[in-house]
């Protein structure tokens, strides 16, 4: 049963791992345009990369902490590898949310501190 949830948890956290590799380097990027520091940036990209790596962890770990002795070894991994990619994906949305709702805050604040531009005259 161990062997079960270890290889589901090393699937899940390996997929978490790989979307943190590949959204490395766009979400610095936008970190970089949100924050005023690039030490912010750069921890807050840490962060975001161990949130996509703990949450298919924990997923698993809480199928482990609810054992079903008498089911069979596939239902066991294939239950705590799904559970364990929901989490992957409930931390990227929440990730996405908050992301989002910096960046159109920032539009905003852009756009109210523009100056504003003359229309056209009519002729």
């Amino acid at each position: 049963m161990m062997t079960v949830l270890l290889m589901s948890g090393v699937a899940a956290c390996g997929t978490g791992a790989l979307f943190a590799l590949l959204l490395a380097k766009p979400l610095h990027g936008t970190l970089g345009d949100a924050c005023r520091t690039g030490r912010s940036a750069t921890f807050w990209t840490a962060y975001s990369t161990a949130m996509m790596i703990l949450a298919p962890a924990i997923g698993v770990l809480f199928m482990a902490a609810y054992p079903s002795r008498d089911l069979p070894m596939e239902v066991v991994f294939s239950r705590s590898l799904l559970f364990g990619l929901v989490c992957l994906v409930m931390a990227l949305l929440v990730i996405g949310r908050v992301m989002g709702r910096t960046a159109f805050k920032q539009l905003d604040a852009e756009l109210k501190a523009a100056p504003p531009t003359a229309l056209p005259k009519e002729v």
